[in-house]
C-alpha cells in the first residue's frame, strides 16, 4: 500500500489528536485511519462535483 508524508501544522494536528480521541477513544488511536477515512469521504464528494462540473 502507497504511503504519503504529510508535514501538519501543531494546530491541524492538535485538532486531528482530539478528533480520533473522541471518536475512537484514547486506547485506539490510529490517526492513519481517521486520515484515511477522511480523504476516502473527501474525494467522494468533490469527485461529484467535478463530474457535475465537467459534464
Amino acid at each position: 500500500m502507497p504511503k504519503i508524508e504529510v508535514e501538519l501544522s501543531s494546530d491541524l494536528n492538535e485538532k486531528l489528536m482530539s478528533f480520533v480521541v473522541k471518536s475512537r477513544g484514547s486506547l485506539y488511536v490510529q490517526r492513519s485511519d481517521v486520515i484515511v477515512e477522511a480523504i476516502k469521504e473527501y474525494l467522494e464528494r468533490n469527485e461529484r462535483k467535478v463530474r457535475k462540473a465537467n459534464g
